[in-house]
């Protein structure tokens, strides 16, 4: 039986995590670290550029809440068993009848798009479709969109049991089978309107969601590595005018087993790992995504989490992020290779793509994902920390503190998020939908919890 009191701190701590990032990181959405660094006052805390607004990274997950709730429990039962429960032909109809258009962006604007000029919500989302004599396309299909929406299943779907094996016997099938159910149904919410690492970049937050959900955050039992430090001090010397002279003295880093409340790196650390295997072995055994969509997307990830393991220092982030820099670079340098390649028979899609590789930056799957990861890392269970770190990196600043923040929060629970991070948003977040009007986050969460309840009986 599920500690149902437990489940629903852990989701409310999750949502206002995402809404609390997610405004923290919205002045200075699209924008790079250097405007961002020179802001007066600095954005190191809230401050007067902060404000409450609808944000379009959080309309989504509540249309597939409302797409869960006008089922009843035998359609329930039923399209779950069937592998359909929020297939893109179920989902789609609800972005057409809720969505407000002017908060519709790059890859889900395309997709709407061309749900409306009559493509099939399952090629919504493909780069090239060709549809009654006409071509359709979204080119922002590997953009951040899914990454942004990723949270809700693994809230409705906790992946129960991570942490109960012992060291020596976990193996990621295992791990598969705990995220499995999690992974299925954000797969066929991501698949709506994107592809390759678009749909990879939703199935990785909604699994770090699901694993931070059954964290037990009074628990936190972990061997802390401290990094190495230097010291200065003054020591006689008779040959200076003043007696005394500088001399610095350094100490090694050191390991030592912490007990506490809350969360630390090293245990966000051998979870992302652990997930990074399941995807892997996901990525086999299903056709939506490849090996080698999960192998770019942790390219990304991996050098942050060595660098942290090499030098857990929290000041070090700024350098770290520099490696990534030149990996973006990279990669888009075979952005527009691949375009080239497998768009050459289709003129008008390609020029479209290319276009969108040219600002692709601010709002790719990739680099993004970076942007998370470092936060939460150098940020270090601290909540306000992770949230400014994910931001300060720069680019699409709300959908990454937004994520981060939702991920912490699920980690912590509601109770030991700080009352600094939960006043400005007042509990509340700010629809952009048709139809929603609740501002409550409380009764967002208690919605989200009684999906949730939906699926446990329902198990294999």
């Amino acid at each position: 039986m599920i500690d149902k009191d437990f489940l629903l701190q852990k989701i409310w701590g999750s949502w206002t995590g995402k809404i609390a990032g997610g405004t923290f990181g919205m002045p200075v959405e699209g924008r790079r670290r250097n405007y961002i660094t020179t802001l007066q006052p600095p954005l190191s805390g809230w401050s007067k550029h902060h404000k409450q607004a609808i944000n379009d990274d959080e309309q989504y997950e509540l249309i597939s809440i409302l797409a869960l709730e006008a089922l009843d429990d035998e359609e329930f039962a039923e399209r779950l068993e069937a592998g359909t429960l929020l297939e893109p032909d179920y989902l789609g109809p609800y972005w057409l009848k809720y969505l407000l258009p002017q908060y519709v962006f790059t890859a889900e604007k395309a997709a709407y798009e061309n749900a409306k000029n009559g493509v099939p919500w399952e090629h919504a989302g493909d780069y090239v479709y060709e549809h009654e004599g006409k071509v359709f396309g979204n080119e922002f299909a590997d953009w951040i969109g899914a990454q942004m929406k990723g949270e809700l299943y693994g809230m409705l779907l906790p992946a129960w049991g991570w942490y109960d094996a012992t060291k020596e016997n976990r193996n990621s099938k295992d791990d598969l089978k705990l995220l499995k159910p999690c992974l299925d149904l954000s797969l066929q919410d991501a698949l709506i309107a994107h592809r390759e690492v678009g749909i990879v970049g939703e199935l990785f937050i909604s699994a770090m969601i699901a694993v931070a959900i059954v964290h037990n955050q009074y628990e936190c039992n972990e061997e802390l590595n401290f990094p190495e430090s230097e010291i200065t001090k003054w020591v006689p010397d008779p040959n200076n005018p003043k007696g005394f002279k500088k001399e610095g003295q350094k100490f090694e880093g050191f390991s030592q087993q912490i007990h506490q409340v809350g969360i630390c790196s090293e245990t966000i650390i051998n979870d992302i790992k652990r997930i990074e295997a399941v995807l892997l072995d996901f990525a086999s055994v299903v056709d939506s995504i490849s090996v080698e969509d999960v192998q770019l997307y942790f390219s990304f990830i991996n050098p942050i989490i060595i660098d942290f393991i090499e030098k857990p220092d929290s000041r070090d982030w700024e350098s770290v992020w520099l490696t990534i820099n030149i990996r973006w670079w990279e990669f888009e340098g075979d952005m527009i290779k691949n375009a080239i390649t497998d768009l050459k028979d289709y003129p008008t899609i390609l020029e479209k793509r290319l276009q969108s590789i040219r600002y692709s930056k601010k709002a790719h799957t990739l680099f993004n994902n970076s942007a998370i990861v470092v936060g939460l890392l150098y940020g270090d269970g601290d909540f306000m920390q992770t949230v400014r770190i994910s931001t300060e990196v720069g680019c699409d600043t709300d959908c990454n503190a937004g994520n981060a923040g939702a991920i912490l929060g699920a980690y912590l629970g509601q109770d030991l998020i700080p009352s600094y991070a939960k006043r400005f948003i007042r509990g509340e977040i700010i629809p952009g939908l048709k139809e929603w009007k609740d501002k409550s986050l409380l009764n967002l969460s208690q919605r989200t919890f009684a999906q949730a309840l939906r699926f446990e009986p329902l198990k294999n």
